[in-house]
């Protein structure tokens, strides 16, 4: 029989969460930034990318035959434009204000198609200890067209319980479990578990259709989805980054700063 979310997730303990995610918080203490993230788990910055940061990157994304990008998370160590966009100082700073510490870059998937994974939460693939002291943006290149597979969310969805890792290779194979596909292959007992979860709370699902500089930056524990595209492999030019709070990635310990002072981790290739 396969796990139900609850066996998945637990709630992790309030003094280990990011300010916004703590119950003691007033409405009134807020901005309105910050009353959005807290109430859906994702605020949307309309038409907010710079058109020179986006022109430069994209025209140097074209430059790469392939629709699913480079095959490495962490292009922005070598490509200038990608980390230019990515680190973007208004940007650093709305996070900041929504996750309470600096953030640092850590991951960018840079396919001009949907990714096509299906429902999860981002957090559960962080060591324990990052208890959503995390943040992911999506930014449009261009204007997305409805067809071509949009991304999708549960609002309010990063108040339900956090899926953990570990919860979720309990119920995989020793092999399984250790292998570094192990977020892949246990996708089969974790989408049918959310998708339950979704049914039993009557949770609505909503895409974000795009205009090109619209960025959407999403809560580590919010359920969401790349969704398929109605007609296979059409162009959704976008970039989907990473970021983890500064404090929190102990395991991140070799990082830089770029010439606006902003943090991205280095890693070894």
């Amino acid at each position: 029989m396969k796990p139900t979310f609850a066996e998945l997730s637990d709630q992790p303990a309030v003094a280990s969460l990011p300010p916004l995610d703590r119950p003691s918080l007033r409405d009134d203490e807020l901005s309105l930034l910050q009353r959005e993230w807290r109430d859906n788990g994702l605020v949307i910055l309309p038409r907010f990318l710079p058109d020179d940061l986006m022109s430069a990157y994209a025209k140097r994304r074209a430059k790469l035959d392939m629709p699913g990008g480079w095959n490495t998370p962490t292009p922005y160590m070598e490509i200038a434009e990608l980390r230019a966009l990515a680190l973007y100082p208004p940007l650093m700073t709305c996070m900041r204000e929504l996750i309470g510490e600096p953030m640092m870059l850590h991951l960018c998937l840079t396919g001009w198609v949907s990714t096509e994974r299906n429902w999860h939460q981002d957090d559960y693939l962080n060591p324990p200890h990052v208890n959503t002291w995390y943040a992911a943006v999506w930014m449009a290149l261009d204007e997305i067209h409805p067809d071509s597979g949009p991304f999708e969310y549960i609002a309010g969805s990063h108040r339900w319980p956090l899926l953990r890792g570990d919860k979720v290779r309990s119920f995989m194979s020793p092999a399984e479990a250790d292998s570094p596909h192990w977020p892949k292959t246990s996708e089969e007992f974790v989408v049918p578990a959310l998708e339950a979860e979704i049914h039993r709370r009557g949770a609505v699902v909503q895409k974000f259709v795009a205009r090109r500089g619209d960025t959407l930056i999403w809560h580590g524990r919010l359920l969401h989805r790349g969704s398929r595209p109605n007609v296979p492999g059409m162009m959704r030019k976008a970039v989907i980054c990473h970021y983890s709070g500064i404090g929190h990635r102990q395991d991140m310990p070799s990082r830089r700063q770029d010439q606006n002072g902003q943090w991205y981790a280095v890693f070894n290739q």
